[in-house]
């Protein structure tokens, strides 16, 4: 047995793992699924997808045959033939503790949800993992994947181009904004209790644009989506922190040559738009932060820290006590389009398909929005603690996003 060490990025994203449940797809078993990553082990032993994850010594763990026959069956667990609730897939995976596994996957009833590790990467290498695996079992062959590309410079090189031939952007680069702290409250014991509420539309997206182009609102689908999920909130009562929030920012694009490399090129950022409620203020900030350096010199302060602590990263624990009256604080995840996963061997036409993508971790006052498309249909999940919020009501919130945006942010603005 042999092993790699984690790179200064992949150790920086320990703490943080995605999960991705989708379905209904046919042909798609628990022993084909274990077939096709044993395929993809004997082809490349030491690919990160069929690893473990050893921790304490921030290593990439390879087995030998025997060992990843065990792996295998500790990775992959058959739900049986179903009928099966995928929300509760989801739920299984997200009260599960961070384990040496980086890719944890639950098949049954037609449905395959995975749990992966932010070192293996973020988005766009576990859609493509998502997608090998689930085509490799339908037809009964090996995962195919291309050797993991660290390209240890990529992330250096892109900062260098964007932030550090420019001393103009020198001080927004370093200049890091925080959620600011909430004034100390009257607290009530509590447990983590992470759940991801979803809604899909089919036509929602349509409306979105029209609105959007009648009225000359310069802002993107997501923008609007975030808007009108905070003033649903607000018509509901949870009293969301509109002061700002986290907007998570994929930093490929900025990576010239070496888009399409593996691992995390995600970070969240927290940002104070004009208003919450009104799409174009967000996205102008956030169009602002993607265009100046802070999000690559986070990074590359991330994990220059470790370069000096050489601590590999853990979750923090939770709080075993929050505020009596907490306030959402928003996170927002776009992903974009999913149409990579379009060619699966679905089960249902695309309005019927569940397509989710939340965290497997939610700080305990904090709802995160997760918004994705596939096939023309906008999917839309809200993870958060049930422990905190009522999950009838942040499922009503989501309800109303899909059925009047609009609406939601007009009625806001007034």
């Amino acid at each position: 047995m042999s092993s790699t060490s984690l790179t200064l990025r992949e150790r920086a994203w320990l703490p943080l793992e995605q999960i991705r449940t989708i379905g209904p797809l046919t042909g798609i078993t628990a022993a084909r699924v274990r077939d096709a990553l044993t395929g993809l082990h004997r082809a490349d032993p030491e690919h990160r997808a069929v690893s473990r994850l050893d921790r304490p010594a921030a290593a990439w763990e390879h087995l030998d045959a025997d060992g990843f026959a065990a792996h295998v069956r500790e990775a992959v667990t058959d739900l049986g033939p179903g009928p099966l609730d995928f929300a509760a897939m989801t739920r299984q995976l997200q009260d599960e503790p961070v384990s040496a596994l980086p890719v944890r996957v639950l098949v049954g009833g037609g449905y395959v949800a995975l749990r992966v590790s932010r070192a293996y990467g973020d988005t766009e290498p576990v859609n493509a993992l998502l997608r090998e695996l689930v085509c490799a079992a339908h037809a009964g062959r090996a995962v195919s994947l291309a050797p993991g590309t660290p390209q240890s410079w990529a992330l250096p090189k892109a900062w260098l181009k964007q932030v550090g031939l420019r001393p103009s952007r020198w001080r927004d680069g370093l200049s890091t904004p925080r959620p600011p702290r909430r004034p100390a409250a009257a607290t009530r014991p509590w447990k983590a209790s992470p759940v991801t509420s979803s809604v899909r539309s089919t036509r929602v997206l349509g409306e979105m644009r029209t609105w959007r182009d009648r009225h000359g609102v310069g802002a993107t689908t997501p923008a609007i989506a975030l808007a009108a999920f905070a003033a649903a909130l607000v018509e509901l009562g949870l009293d969301p922190d509109l002061s700002g929030g986290v907007f998570l920012a994929d930093a490929r694009r900025r990576l010239g040559q070496a888009t399409g490399v593996d691992g995390n090129f995600s970070i969240g950022s927290y940002l104070s738009p004009q208003s919450l409620i009104d799409p174009a203020p967000i996205d102008e900030t956030f169009t602002a932060e993607l265009a100046g350096g802070r999000i690559l010199t986070s990074m590359l302060l991330r994990s220059g820290r470790l370069l000096v602590t050489r601590a590999p990263r853990t979750p923090a624990p939770y709080p075993e006590e929050i505020a009596i009256e907490p306030r959402p604080r928003l996170v927002l995840d776009d992903q974009g389009s999913h149409d990579l996963l379009a060619d699966l061997p679905w089960g249902a036409e695309p309005a019927g398909r569940i397509d989710q993508s939340p965290p497997a971790r939610c700080e305990p006052e904090d709802v995160v929005l997760t918004i994705g498309e596939l096939d023309g249909v906008l999917h839309l999940d809200a993870t958060f603690h049930s422990t905190t919020y009522d999950p009838v009501v942040v499922q009503r919130a989501l309800d109303l996003v899909c059925s009047d945006p609009a609406g939601l942010i007009m009625a806001g603005a007034r």
